[in-house]
């Protein structure tokens, strides 16, 4: 592991591991903002009388 921090890819390496993390997170935090308008939506549809579907 020691030999990976004083190579010339050192800085490649690493800046790919930052995006992706970003690109982790970024995804996570989309994930859960559209999950919670989802149950809001719902939640004033059903406050409204709207029912879902039963899946009988």
């Amino acid at each position: 592991m020691s030999e990976l921090f004083g190579t010339q890819y050192f800085g490649f390496i690493a800046s790919s591991f930052g995006v992706t993390l970003i690109v982790l997170l970024g995804m996570t935090i989309w994930i859960l903002m559209t999950y919670h308008a989802r149950r809001k939506a719902l939640a004033k549809l059903e406050a409204a009388g709207i029912k879902r579907a039963n899946k009988t």
